[in-house]
């Protein structure tokens, strides 16, 4: 059977700079990626961060206006099963873009974090969740988008840290200064199919939100 990096090699999504907590203590994992820099060059895909609960994996477009964001379970031990980059996920995600006109390689950039089941104490799990969520913001802020898109509630709680406003639908969030629209994750729209109709709702949401984006922009 093939590794997960194999499948991430033959997909083109191969890592090209990882920031990996072997060898490190972990008191300092959280300090370790305040420092941590991604340049253009580097963003245009592969594995950007791991650690032992989470590898944040992404690819499109460096200059991208639009950046979606998932945060998917491991399955089996597989932590690349489900993500947005494998699988019906991938290709039902690749329809929702083209159903507004958008495709994976042109104005976007596609930010997956990959959940891997482990057992390590609670103390290390918070410091990790931490530093997951720093190194998040650090790239939005690098690629400074138009627009971000949450899929799903997981990724919404993590970029939100307020999740008093989760269940008010097609609402602009703040987001490190940044607008940020929350929709469903591909795996839950597979799952019930009832659900793709608000989710067409909230894309178009964003469309629109992007669109007067794009006009202020004209105008000055």
């Amino acid at each position: 059977m093939s590794t997960r990096d194999e499948i991430l090699i033959e997909l083109g999504i191969s890592p090209f700079w990882k920031k990996s907590l072997e060898g490190r203590t972990r008191v300092d994992t959280e300090e370790s990626f305040k420092d941590a820099s991604v340049s253009a060059g580097e963003l245009k895909s592969g594995v950007l961060f791991k650690s032992s609960l989470h590898t944040i994996v992404g690819k499109g477009d460096p200059e991208a206006s639009w950046v979606f964001i998932a945060e998917s379970p491991s399955t089996q031990g597989d932590d690349s099963a489900n993500s947005l980059f494998l699988g019906d996920a991938s290709k039902l995600f690749s329809n929702m873009l083209v159903s507004i006109h958008l495709t994976r390689d042109k104005g976007v950039y596609s930010i997956d974090v990959l959940q891997t089941d482990s057992s390590i104490e609670d103390a290390v799990v918070v410091k990790e969740e931490s530093s997951c969520t720093e190194f998040l913001d650090q790239q939005i802020q690098l690629l400074r988008p138009s627009v971000i898109v949450a899929m799903g509630s997981a990724a919404a709680k993590r970029l939100m840290r307020h999740h008093t406003m989760l269940d008010c639908p097609r609402t602009v969030h703040d987001y490190c200064g940044f607008d940020l629209v929350v929709t469903d994750h591909p795996l839950d729209l597979l799952k019930d199919s009832s659900k793709k109709v608000n989710a067409w709702k909230d894309l178009c949401f964003a469309s629109d939100l992007m669109k007067g984006h794009q006009e202020d922009a004209s105008v000055s």
